[in-house]
């Protein structure tokens, strides 16, 4: 995949239009001219990548990074013991239930614990009567087999009313936090009636976070996982998951990119980004976006010269709102028309009449 998309890269940088080799007259402007006119200049520099369009993305939580909170049995809430946004610690109160399903379930272990303890020591007891070799194996392999029924019985009402309930408690079970971490979301107040296997709310357990973005339908297909967006402050982040279904209501496919440790931000804030591809084509150089300007239905730049500026005539194969990748016509190292380009396009219409 990768290389059939460096191939399309290199595709764009050969299939140059062919009126680009016609460039327009260049402009003389001294330094003061430049200045009064409000002329600036910044350097192109070698393309790494080619971006491809700018994206805004909502901050979420790593799903490994979240454990929901659940009501194993219905019942009503009876108390709270912790607070939305709280640090808890494995085995933290959160929520109380009355339960009469509990209830009943805590009925059934208790039985089954004490029908559990009663094979048990009917087995010990044939045991030691095989050995004095007053009862014959079989009455042994009997006491055996119930045994372990009970065991299993034991066993399955135990995890019924244990796991995430936690403690058990008169007419009632505490669910207790099953890890370290921030209660973010708690959905429940006292008096609320839930029902079994109800999510009350979730713990966050990891700082990962997720960057979810909508990427437009014109990239469906051409975005893969392991292509690389520019977060704010320069970070870098890798996406890691797309799908190639559009949103109707959107016409947009969505990718998610991982993060990068050192990024700070929160769940539900917006952020933009810009979405690049990397490149090992030598001849794309990268210049701010601005700098930019058409000629006659051309794309061009203004590069510095000796005297002033020439137009010369560019292939962009990828831009956002900050840089744009180019192919042809310049090299690393040019100086280019930033600012003033309204200017400098008047001055060059002039010149080519």
């Amino acid at each position: 995949m990768k290389t059939r998309q460096l191939a399309s890269v290199a595709a764009l940088v050969l299939a140059l239009n062919p009126a680009l080799a016609q460039p327009a007259p260049g402009i003389k402007l001294s330094q003061q001219q430049q200045d009064r006119l409000g002329v600036k200049v910044e350097t192109v520099e070698k393309a790494e990548s080619v971006g491809l369009v700018e994206l805004v993305g909502r901050v979420s939580r790593a799903p490994s990074g979240v454990s929901p909170v659940l009501a194993p049995f219905a019942g009503a809430v009876t108390k709270v013991h912790a607070a939305p946004g709280g640090s808890l610690k494995v085995g933290d109160p959160i929520v109380s239930i009355a339960s009469r399903d509990f209830a009943t379930a805590s009925s059934l272990l208790k039985q089954a614990e004490a029908e559990g303890s009663a094979a048990e020591t009917a087995l010990a007891r044939q045991r030691q009567l095989v050995d004095l070799g007053l009862t014959p194996r079989s009455i042994l392999e009997e006491a055996e087999a119930r045994a372990s029924r009970a065991r299993a019985l034991v066993q399955e009402n135990r995890a019924m009313t244990g796991g995430t309930a936690g403690v058990r408690e008169p007419g009632g079970y505490t669910i207790r936090a099953t890890a370290s971490g921030r209660l973010s979301q708690l959905d429940v107040r006292v008096g609320d009636t839930v029902d079994a296997m109800a999510p009350l709310g979730s713990l966050t357990t990891s700082k990962s976070l997720w960057i979810e973005f909508q990427t437009p339908a014109r990239l469906v297909g051409q975005v893969t996982p392991g292509d690389i967006v520019t977060l704010p402050g320069g970070a870098s982040a890798a996406i890691i998951s797309v799908t190639d279904v559009i949103d109707p209501s959107t016409r947009s496919a969505t990718a998610i990119a991982a993060a990068p440790a050192d990024f700070i931000a929160f769940e539900g804030q917006l952020v933009r980004a810009r979405l690049s591809r990397a490149t090992q084509v030598a001849s794309l150089v990268k210049a701010p976006s601005r700098a930019v300007v058409q000629l006659d239905g051309i794309d061009h730049v203004f590069r510095r010269t000796s005297d002033g500026f020439a137009p010369i005539p560019v292939d962009v194969i990828g831009r956002t709102a900050e840089a744009a990748t180019i192919a042809g016509g310049l090299q690393p190292g040019d100086a280019v028309a930033a600012s003033g380009l309204t200017e400098l396009k008047a001055l060059a219409a002039q010149g080519a009449k």
